[in-house]
């Protein structure tokens, strides 16, 4: 008989004290643990516990540590190993279990003591009653491979019936029992009961075609992982070159433009470190799925192939549900325009030039197709805080150089009095939504790009009352169609012709307790799929919601939606717009905080309001302040981090919108609006 195959020494070692597990305990990500380290690692954590290897969060059983499955597999490959290394020493010499002299050398192995006996202990070994029914096995066969060492393992036996083997599977149950328990507590009249033998053959096959399906996963997660690393690497080359570009073109007046060379090198490298951190994150996220992977196939490995069927059966639930996660887990992905970092030079104006050239991060886009049906220079879904597969924002990232080319809305007859939001119609309007004063309701207001009044909104059916009550946000579809809400519990539709046609209310989530007489509706936004997202305010959900009014899901957060704006990768971006404690966040699409947006380190006063995101994912962001106490449009990655001012030239800004085909952003302010363009 062909010699098994040596356990792998990881599967019984500790993760915590890199030593032999002793009372292994199993997390249900089968990573295995000494009770004692787990209990310490543990220690002052009341609710849940966080795996030392994956990161993976678990309730705490009521027991506590304790309460966590034994893993009895790794007792079983623990004594194989040691029976192993007895076995294959250099010496080879193993003294008997039973007499421990020094100079007795074993000479058989008895499989139900679980110990070596030497000749003179094997002659009463046989004599003994109770021993007589003992199996022994020659040592010199164990040695040589003859006999299989899994095959002479200590069989397990119920904890509930004394000395009787575990030779049954209930599939009701799903647990290893005896004779006696088919009799007492798992009878055929009521639970469907199986051979060992047979449960296991069964469950051997699911387990390999699990393994399977999670080694095609892990080749995928692989495979993005060496296409992450070979995008470091590009980025890396390619910001070598950058500098050799920079460095080249700088030499041609050095004397004149050395200290601007110097500043934009540290950009060129900020923007590197950025994307560095966005590749390392990516590269973190697929190294964690990998090692989960790992451990899930070298843990079913071991069992299907070395494993007794008792060691198969005991973890049998506990490996099908990790491989089928496993199975089903969706690999990270890898963005290839995060790989390289350019540096183009400007034309013979360098002289002059405050500026050596032009940065930008990935490949260009300036020649990317639009979305489908949506021509380049359409931009009647570009909207205020909220970017979608039908509005994206400037073609170029960043910070860049603003100039504020428009002012309107602070004079004649049309004043704004408590501006709010900016969107632009399918005619290429832009629709202002003003508060007005306070008791008295407000209205939307429609200018051409010039800043001169045209008319306003009809909003005379709006409500009951016949007028809508506090706009808030506006967002406009690409058939036209535009949504406002007012601070009450539904939202406004009108045609495109500026008509209104009907409202629908939102839907909180189940985990909600919703109340229509306490709802304020305030952020919107348009998402990848062109669906429309909803924040209530006061209850903290967002709804989604079809454009016929139709509801789709909701989502609980954190903080008061009061403006949204969607990335292309599906994150929100959430600012409360002045309610209660002032905050703005990046979510995942189930409402997770990703990334907190923390005020510049020279601003005192911090009030996030209106928000928009460029085609790379910049986030934009309205500041609620004076220009003298800190107001101003910020500018932030999408991992969160601070890349610098826009602008500071508007006094409480509220509302943001971009025009893509144009480079240029329209923003609102409680008494004005102004159009910057970028140079």
């Amino acid at each position: 008989m062909a010699r098994s195959k040596p356990v792998t020494k990881d599967l019984t070692d500790c993760g915590i004290c890199l030593l032999t597990i002793e009372e292994p305990k199993a997390l249900p990500c089968l990573h295995s643990y000494c009770l004692k380290c787990l209990s310490q690692w543990a220690k002052g954590k009341k609710d849940k516990v966080r795996c030392p290897i994956c990161s993976q969060d678990f309730p705490i059983p009521p027991e506590g540590i304790k309460g966590f499955i034994t893993n009895f597999v790794i007792n079983t490959l623990k004594d194989r190993r040691e029976l192993e290394e007895k076995l294959h020493a250099k010496d080879a010499r193993v003294i008997c279990s039973c007499c421990g002299a020094t100079d007795s050398k074993a000479e058989a192995y008895c499989t139900d003591c679980g110990g070596f006996i030497c000749e003179d202990c094997g002659a009463t070994h046989r004599k003994i009653l109770v021993f007589q029914d003992h199996k022994t096995i020659p040592y010199i066969d164990l040695q040589s491979g003859k006999v299989d060492i899994k095959s002479v393992m200590k069989k397990q036996c119920c904890k509930e019936h004394k000395g009787q083997v575990l030779r049954f599977y209930c599939k009701t149950c799903g647990v290893l029992i005896c004779h006696e328990c088919t009799i007492i507590d798992h009878p055929t009249s009521s639970h469907s009961l199986v051979n060992l033998k047979h449960a296991t053959k069964e469950q051997r096959s699911e387990v390999k075609q699990l393994m399977t399906d999670c080694n095609k996963v892990r080749d995928m997660v692989e495979g993005f992982l060496k296409s992450a690393e070979q995008v470091q690497h590009n980025l890396e080359k390619s910001l070598e070159k950058a500098k050799a570009a920079l460095h080249q073109a700088a030499d041609a007046e050095r004397d004149k433009i050395t200290q601007k060379e110097k500043e934009q090198e540290a950009e060129l490298s900020q923007a590197a470190a950025v994307s560095k951190k966005q590749i390392e994150a990516q590269k973190e996220s697929l190294q964690m799925q990998q090692t989960r992977l790992q451990t899930a196939l070298q843990m079913a490995t071991e069992v299907t192939q070395t494993g007794s069927d008792h060691d198969l059966a005991l973890v049998f639930s506990s490996l099908k549900d990790n491989l089928s996660q496993l199975r089903d887990m969706k690999p990270g992905t890898v963005d290839g325009n995060l790989g390289e970092v350019k540096f183009t030079p400007n034309p013979s104006t360098l002289s002059t030039a405050l500026s050596l050239g032009s940065m930008s991060i990935g490949r260009n886009k300036s020649n990317a197709p639009a979305s489908p049906g949506v021509k380049k220079t359409e931009i009647s879904a570009i909207r205020s805080y909220s970017k979608s597969s039908q509005s994206r924002g400037p073609r170029h990232g960043g910070i860049g150089t603003w100039k504020l080319s428009i002012q309107f809305g602070n004079r004649g007859q049309q004043i704004l009095q408590d501006g709010r939001d900016i969107a632009i119609t399918s005619v290429g309007e832009l629709i202002v939504l003003d508060n007005g004063h306070y008791g008295s309701h407000g209205q939307a207001m429609l200018f051409n790009q010039s800043g001169d009044f045209k008319h306003s909104l009809d909003t005379k059916q709006g409500l009951k009352s016949g007028q809508i009550s506090y706009p808030w946000n506006v967002v406009v579809s690409q058939d036209g169609r535009i949504f406002i809400t007012h601070l009450v519990s539904h939202v406004n539709v009108y045609d495109q012709n500026r008509t209104y046609k009907y409202r629908f209310p939102t839907k909180s989530p189940s985990n909600v307790s919703s109340d229509a007489q306490d709802t304020a509706l305030c952020g919107l936004a348009l998402d990848n799929q062109g669906c429309l997202l909803v924040g209530e305010c006061r209850q903290m959900y967002i709804s989604k919601h079809r454009l016929d009014g139709s509801h789709a899901s909701s989502i609980k957060v954190t903080i008061q939606p009061g403006y949204i704006a969607v990335t292309s990768t599906d994150k929100l971006i959430v600012s409360n717009g002045g309610w209660s404690y002032p905050i703005a966040q990046v979510l995942d699409p189930t409402g997770n905080i990703l990334h907190t947006l923390k005020p510049p380190s020279d601003v005192s006063s911090w009030i996030p309001y209106g928000i928009c995101c460029t085609a790379d994912d910049d986030i934009y962001i309205a500041n609620y302040r004076l220009a003298s106490d800190g107001g101003g449009i910020y500018c932030y990655s999408i991992s969160g981090q601070y890349m610098g001012c826009i602008t500071k030239e508007v006094d409480e800004p509220t509302g943001l919108a971009l025009i893509e085909s144009e480079n240029k952003m329209l923003v609102v302010e409680s008494k004005s609006v102004k159009i910057f363009s970028r140079q």
